[in-house]
């Protein structure tokens, strides 16, 4: 299928660094597939030690039985490759996140009157957003606010940044009120960004890079690119649906116009 090629999303052995990105609840492993399936997310299926492949997509996902029911591929003779295969690598994205996960095998089953794939539920997900993380710049009549923690004096006042961009990697601010400490290398202990109707999320920051900015008012400040450190995957998934939000209101103001 040379034409399909460019719909690939290459697959990639899960790295060390990647491991906390796995996902082994069973429930929330159903529920990412499930999103999958909804959305229409196009999955690569890769096999022959990633030489084969074949484009499907999730048709239902069943929690209690174990079972995922995928498509059958446009190509009959790499439909029957894949049965007999004994390792598929699935790799989709939603949402400019990338879903990877493994099936043992796969089975042929009748799926509303047509043939499909069957697979057990998989025992783990690598769900991964990473520095390819999806930046989205905060709504400017609606700051987001970072609250930095006095670091080298605990008496002191916490300091107040303007994030200007968020993703689930890191932020961006700008620091335009009273100096918070914000230079290239330090690591900000507990941080605590407010976000609107999901609650709070406490995490270290490390400052990554910094340079000075001018307001067309003509006053100066310092802007930071600013990386999470260890956070907690609670904290990440409360930022995912932030942005995921900013991302629906600006789509329907957008369809509004």
């Amino acid at each position: 299928m040379p034409d399909q090629t460019d719909k690939l999303i290459k697959i990639k052995p899960v790295a060390a660094d990647q491991s906390k990105y796995l996902i082994h609840s069973r429930l929330e492993i159903a529920a990412i597939l499930g999103t999958l399936g909804k959305a229409g997310s196009m999955v690569t299926a890769y096999f022959g030690n990633g030489n084969d492949f074949i484009l499907t997509s999730i048709v239902a996902v069943r929690p209690d039985q174990g079972e995922v029911i995928m498509d059958y591929g446009a190509d009959s003779a790499a439909n029957q490759r894949a049965l007999q295969t004994r390792k598929i690598t699935f790799v989709a994205a939603h949402e400019r996140i990338k879903i990877q996960f493994v099936a043992a095998s796969l089975r042929q089953v009748r799926f509303e009157g047509r043939n499909a794939f069957s697979m057990p539920l998989p025992a783990a997900l690598l769900r991964l957003q990473r520095r390819e993380y999806f930046r989205i710049a905060t709504p400017l009549t609606r700051p987001l606010v970072c609250i930095i923690a006095p670091q080298a004096a605990p008496e002191g006042a916490p300091a107040e940044v303007t994030i200007v961009d968020i993703s689930c990697g890191g932020v961006a601010v700008i620091d335009s009120n009273v100096p918070a400490g914000i230079e290239t290398g330090a690591c900000l202990r507990g941080c605590r960004i407010l976000l609107p109707g999901l609650g709070e999320v406490t995490t270290d920051i490390m400052v990554r890079s910094t340079f000075e900015v001018t307001f067309r008012s003509g006053a100066r400040h310092k802007r930071a690119g600013c990386e999470f450190v260890d956070m907690r995957e609670r904290d990440r998934s409360l930022i995912q649906r932030y942005i995921s939000r900013l991302e629906r209101e600006r789509k329907d103001r957008a369809g509004a116009r």
